[in-house]
């Protein structure tokens, strides 16, 4: 596996306001990508960037990561409806459309982006097309605006029905501004995503940024494949856990149900290197539930070893309130390191819940066979 770097998405969503400009605040890495060059052709051509082979500077050390917020601003389009944004998310949107279909739009910002070769085979293969190694395929990307920049747009539809009777579609617009690249995607219903992507394009338009003061925090692990989650014999999965479709960047996605309407989520994602080390990740997560940093000496206090296959893991518990809901919340989470890759495990949610689960979520870590992720 190679890992695409990705940030921690620290705003959050609420309601359906149409036409109305909202702020969110994205954390933006202190290594900057390397800047897009367009091939030397008449016509405009989609950017090439390169991907390292370890994680960006400033990533491999296990140290709090300083990040300026840039605050991203747009308006929503009439009709679409605002959704919380998931892990990797900073926007979420859902388009009905007839028959009960509809489409899907995020907004998801990267420290880092892959070759682009490797990025059009990502989002060929979402709508089950085969990989192309014609390095012209790139170039099939159009100009297009964001906000007061260009960025690059790329469309792909699947030759088969996927989603019922009808073959499913796929616009991503790709922007890189400063120490980040951005991507824009519908998808959806064929004829959903044909007949809103002028809305799309003038959501696109609307997009304007800001910056704001600096933060502490990690970047978030991302996985190098959004195309369906591993196979479910990496792990044993614990009675009671629904798996549900993962997020984008994520490897596998769970939902654990509890009384009176109360649940907890569990993810796992994947990551070359170390991912940021493992203080800038427990302070990710302490974000996540309004906490503030801790240095080196409170870690030691916190982390736990956890025995896993081929070595040693580290577990921490935290409690705290969710940033996105306000409500009172746990966090247990693991990291472990297999050769040159990370794993992040998480569980979140109402405290009893993963009080009770803590238990079955070791065990479900400890089931891993890394083995056959590979």
């Amino acid at each position: 596996m190679h890992g695409v770097a990705g940030v921690i998405l620290i705003s959050s969503l609420a309601g359906c306001n149409r036409d109305e400009a909202r702020v969110y605040h994205v954390p933006k890495e202190a290594s900057p990508p390397p800047q897009p060059a367009p091939a030397a052709t008449p016509e405009p051509t989609a950017p090439e960037t390169t991907m390292p082979e370890a994680p960006a500077s400033g990533m491999g050390t296990p140290s709090s990561v300083a990040m300026a917020l840039p605050q991203l601003k747009y308006q929503v389009p009439e009709g679409w409806q605002e959704k919380p944004p998931s892990e990797m998310r900073v926007a979420s949107f859902a388009v009905p459309g007839p028959n009960g279909q509809s489409a899907d739009v995020s907004v998801i910002p990267l420290p880092v982006v892959g070759r682009d070769l490797e990025l059009v085979n990502m989002w060929r293969s979402r709508v089950q097309l085969p990989a192309t190694s014609d390095p012209n395929a790139v170039n099939q990307a159009k100009p297009v605006a964001v906000g007061a920049e260009q960025g690059w747009l790329f469309e792909f539809v699947s030759e088969q029905p996927l989603i019922g009777k009808s073959r499913q579609r796929l616009v991503v617009a790709m922007f890189t501004r400063g120490e980040l690249s951005w991507f824009f995607k519908i998808s959806g219903d064929d004829a959903i995503v044909t007949s809103q992507k002028e809305k799309f394009l003038q959501f696109l338009k609307s997009v304007s940024f800001a910056e704001s003061a600096p933060a502490q925090m990690a970047a978030a692990p991302a996985v190098q494949n959004e195309s369906a989650a591993p196979p479910p014999s990496i792990w044993t999965i614990p009675s009671g856990w629904q798996s549900v479709p993962p997020s984008q960047f994520l490897l596998a996605e769970f939902s654990v149900p509890g009384a009176n309407g109360a649940k907890a989520e569990v993810n796992v994602a994947e990551m070359g290197g170390t991912g940021g080390g493992l203080l800038a990740n427990v302070n990710r997560w302490r974000g996540q539930l309004g906490l503030g940093a801790i240095g080196e000496n409170d870690l030691a206090k916190l982390a736990q070893s956890l025995d896993v296959p081929g070595g040693k893991g580290t577990l921490v518990d935290i409690t705290g309130v969710d940033a996105k809901t306000g409500a009172p919340t746990r966090l247990v989470g693991a990291i472990v390191a297999q050769s040159d890759q990370t794993w992040f495990y998480k569980l979140m949610g109402e405290g009893q819940i993963v009080a009770q689960q803590k238990d079955a979520f070791t065990k479900f870590i400890q089931s891993a066979n890394y083995a056959n992720a590979r």
